[in-house]
């Protein structure tokens, strides 16, 4: 799995899951492997909040 595959399979959990804040996602990414939040954070260049609005979109 490549980092966009990995970032993709996240921002889509994130969805499913209709995760709210940090602490949701954070324990979601280690049950599921996912991304850090760091990391999507780095990859998106925005904000963790910022794409958890945009997710929901």
């Amino acid at each position: 799995m490549n980092f966009k595959e990995a970032y993709e399979k996240s921002l889509q959990m994130m969805k499913d899951k209709n995760i709210k804040n940090l602490k949701e996602y954070t324990k979601l990414a280690k049950k599921e492997n996912l991304l850090s939040a760091t990391s999507l954070e780095y990859i998106s260049r925005k904000e963790f909040n910022n794409l958890i609005k945009d997710v929901k979109k």
